[in-house]
């Protein structure tokens, strides 16, 4: 096969997935299981999440692509899509296990996910480090909110050893409130990725590291604490209580659990100038303009 057919050969399984994708994001939002965000263009992130997809290898260095089925690739999609987030923005990564390709959300992604359903408004993180004077405390009654009541550094301080970090946010409704881990919590978080904190990047820059795991932790319970309100407008207010309770689970099953059948599939039929067309004209790029890293490759808290 010549260079040239192989890339319509690739332009053609991209359109075919792509499709798929989007048939099924188009049936979801006409039976009011999905509203997608106004600021996020589904055929955009599909076509950025593609460039991305193409330059993704599996942990042997092949190409995802290849190595993945086309089902996979096609729910992966799906989950971006339905979570609006955007891998060009480093929002989420694709990461193959075996045949498998799965999308999972980056911190930044959890920190976009909690101020769209969350109610996250304001947020600041950082790390504790070995010397500093740091000191917090929790309400005792309901529902026992923390507070820091000093955190104070020196310039020697910083970038030494880190202690703990600490993620403390505003939601919407004016409460405050505050994520802590030791060492010991972030670490053990850590462990549960395929790297066991033992990269580069943990290595080298532990204080980043550890404060992308906080900000995962305590995004994730604001996100799994939400509804689906977000997704909704104003004058569907009175129709929200009827199908709120069914919205979550049914995004859910769609996503995570149901496979895209590409039996169903509109296939493309596709001449080979239109394909070279296509590739000299790309369509211009405009990933969702969310604002601002459930975790990468590692489960739960790990990153």
């Amino acid at each position: 096969m010549s260079n040239q057919q192989s890339a319509v050969a690739v332009q053609q399984e991209e359109k075919n997935i792509t499709t798929s994708v989007l048939s099924k994001i188009q049936a979801f939002q006409e039976s009011g299981e999905l509203r997608i965000p106004k600021d996020y263009s589904p055929e955009n992130a599909l076509k950025s999440a593609w460039l991305v997809l193409q330059e993704t290898v599996d942990s042997n260095k092949q190409p995802v692509l290849s190595t993945c089925t086309k089902e996979s690739i096609a729910n992966a999609l799906l989950k971006m899509v339905v979570w609006g987030l955007s891998p060009l923005k480093k929002q989420g990564d694709f990461i193959a296990y075996g045949t498998k390709l799965e999308f999972t959300p980056e911190y930044t992604g959890n920190l976009v996910l909690a101020k769209r359903y969350g109610g996250l408004v304001n947020h600041n993180q950082k790390a504790i480090f070995k010397g500093d004077e740091f000191e917090f405390e929790t309400d005792l009654d309901f529902p026992y909110r923390t507070r820091i009541l000093k955190h104070k550094q020196t310039l020697q301080n910083i970038g030494g050893e880190v202690i703990g970090a600490y993620f403390a946010y505003e939601l919407s409704d004016g409460t405050k409130d505050v994520e802590i881990m030791n060492i010991s919590q972030i670490k053990m978080a850590w462990g549960q990725g395929g790297s066991k904190g033992n990269s580069g990047a943990h290595k080298n820059f532990s204080d980043q590291m550890a404060i992308k795991t906080v900000i995962n932790r305590g995004c994730k319970l604001l996100i799994r604490a939400s509804d689906d309100s977000a997704l909704y407008e104003k004058e569907d207010d009175d129709a929200f209580d009827e199908v709120s309770h069914q919205v979550k689970t049914e995004i859910n099953q769609k996503a995570n659990k149901k496979t895209i059948s590409f039996e169903d599939a509109v296939v493309i039929e596709d001449t080979k100038s239109s394909a070279v067309s296509e590739s000299q004209n790309p369509s211009s790029l405009q990933p969702n303009h969310n604002p601002t890293d459930s975790v990468n490759n590692e489960p739960e808290l790990a990153f």
